[in-house]
């Protein structure tokens, strides 16, 4: 869709715009992963939503368990694309997850490669998310001592889909309640979260 700029905003604002929405991106994956909350919550709205496959729910609350969670998990943020429309926008970024863990008494390191969908508002002048959720391509499993080996539980692995198994595999194993059914590449939750994001942004 045609770039919409906000009302009384010239055309080169929607440069500036989209630079300070993908900052915020960036800046969401630093800030989670060093342990900065404070800032952290600051990219969010009040009413934030957060979906991922271990929660869903309150941004508030997801930091706060994510603060108690210690520091094993990596986010890596690539090309982020931002379409906008008035005081609303649509970002999707490209991202890796990398999580170690303990599995079957063996270090592990999960690898999840997926996508950042994230809805957001512009509040007070800035670019705040209200909504984020991830869409799951693929993950993988490897021992960090390479001589070490694990036996996954087939049933157990064939439970969670493909784009997201490895991981909650390992999460649940952990104790967390997984989330079924979350988008991944060609599915029908995919093809509803397009949907869905463009007629929100459209309403903008």
């Amino acid at each position: 869709m045609a770039e919409i700029p906000a009302a009384g905003r010239n055309p080169g604002g929607v440069e500036v715009d989209r630079a300070a929405i993908r900052d915020a991106v960036a800046n969401w994956a630093l800030w989670r992963d060093s342990g900065r909350f404070q800032d952290l919550r600051n990219l969010y709205t009040a009413d934030a939503i957060v979906h991922t496959t271990w929660f869903v729910g309150a941004a508030t609350e997801f930091i706060e368990r994510s603060s108690r969670g210690g520091g094993r998990s990596q986010h890596f943020v690539g090309a982020i694309a931002v379409e906008l429309n008035g005081e609303r926008a649509i970002a999707e970024a490209r991202a890796m997850l990398l999580v170690r863990a303990v599995l079957q008494a063996v270090e592990v390191d999960v690898t999840c490669y997926l996508r950042f969908y994230d809805w957001f508002l512009r509040q007070g002048g800035r670019w705040l998310i209200q909504r984020r959720n991830g869409i799951y391509e693929k993950d993988r499993l490897d021992p960090v001592d390479p001589s070490k080996t694990i036996s996954l539980d087939p049933a157990e692995l064939a439970r969670y889909p493909a784009g997201y198994r490895h991981i909650a595999y390992v999460q649940a194993s952990g104790g967390a309640k997984i989330t079924p059914n979350l988008p991944t590449p060609g599915s029908a939750e995919l093809a509803r979260l397009y949907e869905e994001g463009n007629a929100w942004l459209t309403r903008g």
